[in-house]
Order: structure tokens, then C-alpha cells, then sequence
């Protein structure tokens, strides 16, 4: 079939209609484009500049076409456009290709292109297109995550990726510092291999949270390093979401707080240590506000924290010592330390107690847990205070003060010494005593105190020392600075330091060469009283018992009748000479009791008829002065008691002849004797004179009379009293009285039925 040539023409009208139509459409696709599309000659001349391009770096068209493209590169670039044409003019494509391109107005532009090939009909490269796009923002965004990176990567703290079942999907170098291992050998691994046995709980629990889109934040964990060891981690939490919201995993951020769990308890310990200290523990402001106040302080000033806390420290303060506190504190601000400062407070019951204490500067840059003041540039903030109550010390202080006053000034010489004999210690008594002051004898040997005869007892008694011995009343003689002798009583005791060691010895000396000179004087006056009492025992006792024999002989008519006269008158003698072998009786026996020599010899007693006979006895001494005498027996029989009858019928009549000397003419008289429970008691009860009250405690003594006795019977001895109290004594008996001046008065004894050896 023949086309005619109308047709062809119209044919090839529709044709070119067609690419027309097809270029105008491509035209605006590339003028439209987002991208820059350029196209340029194989020198880099741009021949076409694109909507794109006009946007991305602000050129218009007529501005660039024509010219060349290397001005759009920085000058370190310009040669990077040469190389990449010679590359298309060998027919080859440069895609995504990154360079730097500059903007209209300098500024630089990061983009990524492609530059191909244009060919001629025929196939020749005839220039090249250039298609661009501005990543700058890419760019930005890329070298955020690489940042991202290196901080995760780099990061102290562990930061690890993991899915909702636990399952390890990132590792960073923080972690592997942690724990120990590789990102190699961890990934694909459960997050429970870290956790010791007794946390595997913890992380269905953790991931719980995070699939309820919750974060865990400061959780504190331990978990297990690669090596076996713990260490103690705070970590948080997060969901990983992605871009419509849906989580697909966590991320977990640890950080190892071995060190802070350490510090914790070494500040928990602190507290702990402040709080129970026994010691006041307070802090205060620079204006002496306080700020913390420990267990101490209230056990020692009986205030709780909550009394005193934020209220100011001048109130425990008297008021004499209101003007301390701020001249401390003037000390403290100038960064002084006031040390072992002594002072009294008051306690909450307004009591005063002695308290030594120092103060310290507290820094901005030291951290206290007690003390809420701090900062961070290390200036003074506040102040730190130790108190003790020092109460007790300050008595035993003022006790050995005392102890020291009474040692220096003592009479007596009290000195230290070691074990070895040098003089430690040497008191003012011990100067006066032997002539050397302290520094004369400190530190040299007590044996230089010793004559050269009694060189070797020092040795001797400080070896018994050593042993813990306590030697007591020793008698030496010692040698004072002027060569002179001194007798010397003196005792040594052991020194002990606080754990009981003997560290050395305690010497008490005294002088008593005077006493021996009275001793000396003393045995020559014995030695003249047994002369004494030889005498009188024998040269003057042994003719009086002549004499009385004589008297009763003649008064018993054996050499005829007596007148009146001559009787009264040798009965008078005989009673005078009977009252002198009395009184010549009592002091042998008052001088035997004081030298130990009376005899005992223990007997069965009858004690009514001892009693009965020694009144009837007096009965005629009663008699004269027309003195009322009554005995008044037992009601039934007493059992026998044991002791020395002799003595006891003398202590009997002391009793009962001191009753009749001292009860005035028709007065009265009643003796009684009776069972009282496990004793027998004699009581005789006069109408006597009576003892003046302020002389009753003397009445037992040797040769004492009260002053109204004394007026009485001028002549008495005083012994009888004495000597009766004695021989009672003996047989495990006491005696005693009662009495009322011009009334009258009631002596007794008792003595023990069982025998007195029993």
C-alpha cells in the first residue's frame, strides 16, 4: 500500500508534534527538579542552568551560563573540576560524588553529584550533565552520629542497645572498661549473663516497665564482671522507639558507683561515728547558728537536736562567758583552730558543766554529712566543734592538785623512785628532812641517802617491791646533806601504771630521831617504874599486910579489950591501911592490863553468891554514911558462867564500892542481877551524884574523875572504873552507864553464859 506524500508530510508533523510536546514536558521536569541539573562543555563552560540550581546557590541563569563552572569551587577545590571532566571526555559516569560547591553570597554548600557524558547524534561526548543535591543538612546530621558515636563509643558509662527479650545488641567501650568483655563476645548474649544469681528477677522486671513505655531512671544494681568480681552500677533505662512509636527495644545506661557505694558507707560510718560519738559533735555558722548536734551533745547537754538545731550556740553559754563564743569564732573566720579549750556551759536544767572543746574551720570544698552548710570555692562557711565534758577531770585535776599541795607541803618526805632506786620525785617535806632541794637528788641513787653500813638495804627492800610487797614502818637511818644522821621510820608501796605493771616505788619517811630520844627516855623511865613497882609490890606491900594483920589482932580483943578510944581510933587505922593495899592493888593491876601480863584463869563462876557476898561486904562501909544498900537476887537460878572469879567479884566491887563513895549520907542503893537472854547482867542504881554530860565520855578512862567526884572524894585514885571495864572485856563482856548530873546513876555489866573459851 503506497502512502501518498500528504500523508507522510502529515505523518511527520504528528511526529515532531510528539517530541515537541515530549521535550516542553521534559524541560519542565528538569526545571522543576529539586535537584540541580546543570550542563556544561568539556572545559567546564555551563550551558544550562536549571530551577534547581538556581535555588540551591542562588545564581539566575544569565548569571552562570557561559561561565565557568570552576567558580563554584573553593579554591582548595579547583582543581577537582579538571579531573572529573577528564574522566567524562573517556566516556566514563562520576555518580555520588561529595564536594563542597560555594553559594551566591560565599557561603559554602556540602553536595553530592553525578556527572555524565552528553552525546551528539552521531555519539561524539560533545559536554557533560551534572546533576547535584545540597546535603548540607545531611551532612550535619551524619556528623552528629559520628559524634553520637565517639560519646557512646568513648563514653565512661557502659551504654548497651538490647531487644524486649534482654538479648545484647550494642556494646560500647564504657562497657567493655566495666565488665571486662569484648563487644565480640557479648552481642547476641542475654543482659541477665551480667547479673548475679540473686538479681536474674530484676531484668523481666526492668523490661516490663519499658514495654509500658516506662523509663528507669538511677537504679541502683550490682552486676558481674568478666574476671568473677562485683561491682555496684546506677542505671537508667529507656524505651528505643521507632519512627511510628513502636518499641522494639531499650537502652541502658550503667554507671560503676563502686567508688560512691564505698564513699556512702565511709560517710554512713561517719555518721555513725559522729552520732554515737561520747564525745559533743556540733556545727555551727560562722554567727555561731548551730547546724547539726550528735547523740553526745544531747547526752551531754541534755537538749534533742530539734531544741537546739538553727538556734544560736551563745545560749549554752552563762552569762559571765556570753562574750567567748564571738572571739572564738573571730579566730575560726581567719581559718584558725582553736585546740582543747576549757570553759562551762550550761545544761538544759541549768546546771553548769565543765567542758573543754575545739573548734575548726569548716571549708566550702569539705562536704560534711552533718553539716548543711557547702559550697564549691573553699572559703570558710562555718565551724566544727568537739566538746567533752571534762566535769570528772577537772575534780580529779583539782584532787591531785590537792594530792600535789598535801605531797609538797607535807612534814613528812614522800619521794619517787624506779625499781633500780634513782629518785623520781622528791617533795618540800624531804628538802626540810635532809637539807636537798629537787634538783640536788633528782635522777641520782637513793642509796647516796644510806650510810655506808646500810648500803645493801635499799636493794633488799626494793626487791620485795618488785614482787608487789608493801613495806610498812621500817626503821633506818638515812644521812642528811650535812653529814648528819637521821632516824628514819619509812614505808615503800609499789607503783603501777594502767595496765598493773609495777613501774616503780612510793617512799613515806619521817623523821623520828625526837621519837627515839623519847623512846630511849621512855625505857629508862620503864626501867625505873619496875624499880617503882618492885617497891611497891614488895617493900611497901609486904609490910602493909603486917601491919593490917596487926590491926585486925589487936581489933579482935586478942590482946585484951580495947576502950572506945583505942578502938575507934586503930579501926580508923586499919581502914586507911586497907584503902592504900587497895589502891597499891589497882595500879599493879591497871599496869599489868596496859603491859599484857594479867593472868586468866578460867573457872566455873557463881555469880549470886559472887555478887551477894561483895554487898554484903560493904554493907558496914554503907553503914556509916546511913546509905540505903538493896540486892535484889535472880528469880530463879542463873547458869553458871565461865571466867576468872577473882576478876570478875573486882570489877563487882569497883561497881558497888564506886556507888557508895559517891552517893551522899542517907541516899539509896539497889543491886540487881537477872538473865537476860543469852547474857547475865549486873546493875547497881544510885541516888548518887551523877557524871556532869559534857565528862561522860571520859569516864572509863585511866586516872580520870569527873570535877564533882573530885570535890567530893578529893583523895580518890580514879582506876577502879577502868580496871573493872577491862577485866569485863576480857571475858567477852561490855559495860556502860547511864547517868543524870544531882540525880543519880546506873552501872552494868554483861557477860556471855557460854564459856568464854567456847
Amino acid at each position: 500500500m503506497t502512502t501518498s506524500k500528504e500523508e507522510t508530510q502529515a505523518q511527520n508533523n504528528a511526529v515532531q508534534k510528539a517530541e515537541g510536546s515530549s521535550l516542553l514536558q521534559l524541560s519542565a521536569i528538569v526545571e522543576e527538579s529539586h535537584d540541580a541539573i546543570i550542563g556544561k562543555t568539556l572545559d567546564g563552560i555551563i550551558t544550562s542552568w536549571n530551577g534547581g540550581a538556581k535555588r540551591m546557590f542562588g545564581y539566575f541563569p544569565e548569571e552562570v551560563i557561559g561561565k565557568s563552572m570552576a567558580n563554584l569551587f573553593p579554591p582548595e577545590l579547583k582543581d577537582e573540576l579538571p579531573k572529573l571532566l577528564e574522566k567524562v571526555r573517556r566516556g566514563e559516569m562520576v555518580a555520588d560524588y561529595d564536594s563542597v560547591w560555594l553559594r551566591k553570597g560565599g557561603t559554602r554548600a556540602d553536595v553530592e553529584f553525578s556527572i555524565s557524558p552528553v552525546h551528539s547524534e552521531n555519539g561524539t561526548i560533545v559536554g557533560a550533565s551534572l546533576v547535584g543535591r545540597d546535603i548540607t543538612l545531611r551532612k550535619k546530621a551524619e556528623e552528629s552520629m559520628r559524634q553520637i558515636k565517639l560519646i557512646v563509643e568513648d563514653s565512661y558509662d557502659a551504654i548497651i542497645g538490647e531487644t524486649l527479650d534482654g538479648i545484647i545488641l550494642t556494646w560500647n567501650g564504657g562497657a567493655t572498661e566495666m565488665f571486662g568483655y569484648s563487644a565480640e563476645e557479648i552481642i547476641g548474649k542475654p543482659v541477665a549473663f551480667l547479673l548475679p544469681d540473686e538479681l536474674k528477677n530484676e531484668v523481666p522486671m526492668l523490661m516490663n516497665k519499658v514495654r509500658a513505655g516506662e523509663a528507669v531512671a538511677d537504679y541502683d544494681s550490682v552486676r558481674l564482671c568478666k574476671d568473677g568480681s562485683r561491682v555496684n552500677v546506677s542505671l537508667s533505662i529507656s524505651p528505643l522507639k521507632t519512627e511510628d512509636g513502636t518499641i522494639i527495644g531499650a537502652s541502658i545506661v550503667e554507671r560503676d558507683i563502686t567508688a560512691r557505694k564505698k564513699e556512702e558507707e565511709s560517710m554512713r560510718q561517719i555518721k555513725l561515728i559522729v552520732e554515737n560519738s561520747h564525745d559533743a559533735i556540733i556545727g555551727e555558722t560562722l554567727e555561731g547558728i548551730i547546724t547539726s548536734w550528735n547523740g553526745g551533745a544531747e547526752k551531754m547537754f541534755g537538749y534533742s537536736s530539734q531544741e537546739v538545731v538553727l538556734k544560736s550556740m551563745a545560749n549554752l553559754f552563762p552569762t559571765e562567758r556570753k562574750n567567748e563564743l564571738p572571739e572564738l569564732l573571730e579566730k575560726v573566720k581567719r581559718g584558725e583552730v582553736v585546740a582543747d579549750y576549757d570553759t562551762t556551759w550550761l545544761r538544759k536544767d541549768k546546771t553548769l558543766t565543765d567542758v573543754e572543746f575545739s573548734i575548726s574551720p569548716v571549708r566550702s570544698d569539705v562536704e560534711f554529712s552533718l553539716s548543711p552548710v557547702h559550697s564549691e570555692d573553699g572559703t570558710i562557711v562555718g565551724a566544727s566543734l568537739v566538746g567533752r565534758d571534762i566535769t570528772s577531770r577537772k575534780k580529779a585535776e583539782e584532787s591531785l592538785r590537792q594530792i600535789k599541795l598535801i605531797v609538797e607541803d607535807s612534814h613528812d618526805a614522800i619521794i619517787g623512785k624506779t625499781l633500780d632506786g634513782i629518785i623520781t620525785s622528791w617533795n618540800g617535806g624531804a628538802t626540810k628532812m635532809f637539807g636537798y632541794s629537787p634538783e640536788e637528788v633528782i635522777g641520782k641513787p637513793m642509796a647516796n641517802l644510806f650510810p655506808p653500813e646500810l648500803k645493801d638495804e635499799l636493794p633488799r627492800l626494793l626487791e620485795k617491791v618488785k614482787h608487789g610487797e608493801v613495806i610498812a614502818d621500817y626503821d633506818s637511818i638515812w644521812l642528811r646533806k650535812d653529814g648528819t644522821r637521821a632516824d628514819v621510820e619509812f614505808s615503800i608501796s609499789p607503783v603501777h601504771d594502767e595496765s598493773g605493771t609495777i613501774t616503780g616505788a612510793s617512799l613515806v619517811g619521817r623523821d623520828i630521831s625526837e621519837r627515839k630520844k623519847s623512846e630511849r627516855h621512855i625505857e629508862e623511865l620503864n626501867e625505873i617504874r619496875n624499880k617503882f613497882i618492885t617497891i611497891i609490890s614488895h617493900q611497901l606491900g609486904t609490910p602493909l599486910t603486917v601491919v593490917n594483920w596487926n590491926l585486925e589482932t589487936l581489933l579482935g580483943g586478942d590482946f585484951g579489950k580495947l576502950e572506945e578510944t583505942q578502938f575507934k581510933f586503930l579501926q580508923a587505922t586499919h581502914a586507911a591501911s586497907i584503902e592504900i593495899s587497895h589502891r597499891i592493888h589497882s595500879l599493879l593491876t591497871a599496869m599489868d592490863i596496859e603491859e599484857g601480863r594479867l593472868s586468866y584463869e578460867s573457872g566455873e563462876v557463881i555469880l549470886n553468891s559472887l555478887c551477894a557476898g561483895v554487898v554484903n561486904e560493904m554493907q558496914k562501909k554503907s553503914a556509916l554514911k546511913n546509905i540505903s544498900c538493896t540486892y535484889i537476887p535472880p528469880e530463879s537460878d542463873l547458869p553458871a558462867i565461865y571466867g576468872d572469879g577473882k576478876k570478875i567479884r573486882t570489877a563487882v566491887a569497883a561497881f558497888v564500892g564506886n556507888a557508895i563513895a559517891y552517893t551522899k549520907d542517907n541516899g539509896k542503893i539497889t543491886f540487881t542481877l537477872r538473865l537476860k537472854g543469852d547474857v547475865v547482867r549486873f546493875e547497881v542504881v544510885d541516888t548518887g551524884i551523877g557524871i556532869p554530860q559534857a565528862e561522860q565520855h571520859l569516864i572509863f578512862s585511866r586516872f580520870f574523875r569527873a570535877s564533882n567526884a573530885s570535890v567530893m572524894q578529893p583523895d580518890a585514885f580514879g582506876l577502879d572504873l577502868f580496871v573493872a571495864k577491862k577485866l569485863i572485856e576480857m571475858h567477852h563482856g561490855t559495860i556502860g552507864f547511864e547517868s543524870k548530873e544531882g540525880e543519880g546513876s546506873t552501872f552494868w555489866f554483861e557477860i556471855p553464859i557460854k564459856p568464854s573459851d567456847s
